[in-house]
């Protein structure tokens, strides 16, 4: 076994997450040359990744209180960094910091039903204390979204683990299901998740406590991208009973830039509830999912660029009301309100509630598709999971607008008015797991990673920060006019750049609400908060704490130090800030921790 610690994800065709095609052009020659280099030049130390190989979509997160163990494992091709003969790796912790990683997979493609493929699945517990992996078992390929779904290709097969997750036997069964309802043409049926889901025992009034639900991902073709919902006997995790497609949304919706394309067919949906901790009475039902087949938004990198570029999909949420509706089927959920997990690279996220810490924590695929397909290989390994992430419900009170748009046209936001005239807004927030990230900034090698909360006054037309090095610089910057938090990223500094890596920006929505003081009567703007990790190539980044972007940083390799800066309306420069009140836009504090690791 070696040891490891916390990121992930994947993907399931050769069509969607493999090679990219892209090599590196004639002449090039790698910086590095000796393996162990090329092996560590973009490798990250404090996300959870196996030692070589290709590594998708986290599966089966999940906690064992017998042992006080968490369990996370991944799709994994031990045999080389391209997508096939995906097999599960997995990853233990007694507390999601440090995690031993196995060296071997723990589920391997060797059986008829299974033998394409062991795709993503879920982790769940017996009533007698046995583990259970639920997963997607393969049997033909290939399988994408805009070719022809052959019946049975994707089937539903579990293993149990009767000595504490040390070893895994498949069910003589499998598969437990042998595909998608057979009235339905889908576009996908697979990456299944299942837990207790009160509110929707609620509205098919079945009795939560022997009721568990299911969901399997795809879509209905031609028609709209769903989750198959499904009823589970608490008492045996095999029996299954399909109750109807649990969302009918039409093929990408996308109710606005805050809320992001919905695509034409789904991957790794969670279901989860969060309440207001002031006001426990109020619930609302969350969608975590992957959304393939987004309608493209002509960025640099987007697919047919002729550099690296990433697959055109999303990683979104959505939440709205549950409801029993024959004509839509036995139970639906509507669309209220919903936005975007994480604005970057991170994909196929898969969560589990945490016993210990009373959060939902997700894990996402950080993927390396901004790598062109010869430096992937001379590296050994592709993909990492990202840092897991505790996610929560994000309320703020007296709101009475946004820096620019009408808070009704804000579809990431649940408004509800308040008899004052003022709002109060609900969204989906996240955060990096708390004991992880006090972790690193108290390592023995940590030198005092708060990069910044700015107090913007007089409209600035730009403000951010820059992580410098020696050619060129990685800049993080909001423009509060355009409601836009962007990432610029480096290139190599040379014409082809471009060939080699995918430098394009990282581009998302972002605003500051406004509201006043009921007691003072003073108006408010929320302060900028910016939070950003970086783990040698991956970055993952949090602005006040509803927006995250993940990427991947290559061609900064070094950081030398930071600015930050913001340009006003009176001038084209960027000013240098600082904790001063005299500027129009005021530094409030930053702090900075360099040398983080396990």
């Amino acid at each position: 076994m070696t040891s490891a610690s916390s990121s992930g994800e994947t993907s399931q065709s050769p069509e969607s997450c493999g090679s990219t095609g892209v090599t590196t052009p004639e002449g090039f020659k790698a910086e590095t040359t000796s393996f162990a280099q090329r092996h560590t030049r973009w490798r990250p130390s404090f996300h959870l990744m196996p030692q070589t190989g290709w590594m998708n979509d986290p599966c089966a997160p999940g906690y064992d209180p017998s042992t006080g163990l968490y369990h996370v494992s991944f799709q994994w091709n031990p045999n080389g960094p391209d997508w096939g003969d995906i097999a599960w790796g997995t990853a233990t912790s007694s507390d999601m910091i440090s995690w031993s990683v196995e060296e071997q997979p723990i589920l391997s493609p060797d059986n008829g039903y299974d033998s394409k493929g062991v795709f993503t699945g879920c982790f769940a517990k017996a009533a007698d204390g046995t583990l259970n992996y639920i997963y997607t078992s393969v049997s033909s390929l290939p399988i994408h979204h805009t070719i022809l779904h052959q019946t049975g290709c994707e089937t539903l097969s579990i293993a149990t683990s009767s000595d504490q997750g040390r070893t895994w036997h498949k069910s003589d069964r499998n598969p437990i299901l042998p595909g998608e309802p057979s009235d339905l043409d889908v576009t996908g049926w697979r990456d299944p998740f299942c837990a207790p889901w009160p509110n929707m025992s609620k509205v098919l009034g079945l009795n939560p406590d022997d009721t568990l639900f299911g969901i399997i991902s795809g879509g209905i073709r031609d028609v709209t991208p769903t989750s198959f919902l499904y009823k589970i006997n608490a008492n045996n995790l095999s029996d299954w009973d399909y109750i109807g497609p649990l969302a009918n949304f039409g093929l990408n919706l996308r109710p606005s830039r805050w809320s992001g394309d919905l695509g034409k067919n789904w991957e790794v949906t969670n279901f989860l509830s969060l309440s207001d901790e002031n006001d426990p009475h109020s619930s609302f039902d969350f969608l975590i999912m992957g959304t393939e087949g987004c309608l493209e938004d002509g960025l640099e990198g987007s697919p047919g660029s002729a550099g690296p570029s990433r697959p055109s999909r999303g990683q979104l949420w959505m939440s709205g009301n549950l409801q029993k509706s024959e004509a839509a089927g036995p139970a639906n959920i509507l669309y209220g309100f919903g936005g975007h997990l994480d604005h970057g690279c991170l994909y196929a996220a898969n969560s589990f509630f945490d016993p210990r810490s009373q959060h939902y924590v997700v894990w996402g695929w950080i993927t390396e598709e901004d790598l062109c397909d010869d430096f992937r290989h001379q590296q050994g390994w592709s993909g990492a999971l990202s840092m897991p992430r505790q996610i929560h419900l994000q309320t703020l009170h007296n709101v009475v607008g946004a820096l620019v748009s009408d808070l009704s046209s804000i579809t990431s936001i649940k408004l509800k008015s308040e008899a004052d005239g003022t709002f109060t807004i609900h969204t989906l927030a996240s955060e990096p797991y708390k004991p992880l990230a006090q972790h690193l900034r108290n390592s023995s090698y940590a030198l005092c990673s708060h990069l910044g909360a700015f107090s913007l006054h007089n409209n600035p037309v730009e403000v951010g920060l820059s992580l410098e090095n020696f050619e060129n610089a990685t800049i993080m910057t909001f423009e509060p006019q355009d409601e836009t938090f962007t990432i610029y990223r480096p290139s190599f500094p040379r014409s082809d750049s471009s060939l080699l890596i995918n430098s394009s920006p990282e581009i998302a929505p972002h605003t500051l609400f406004t509201g006043t003081n009921p007691k003072s009567g003073e108006n408010w703007t929320e302060t900028l908060d910016i939070r950003a990790w970086r783990d040698n190539s991956v970055l993952e980044v949090f602005v006040n704490g509803r927006t995250a972007i993940s990427t991947r940083l290559y061609a900064a390799e070094e950081t030398f130090g930071m600015r930050f800066f913001a340009e006003d309306d009176a001038s084209d420069a960027r000013v240098p800030l600082r904790t001063s009140h005299a500027g129009p836009t005021e530094l409030k504090f930053a702090n900075l921790w360099d040398g983080i690791g396990i």
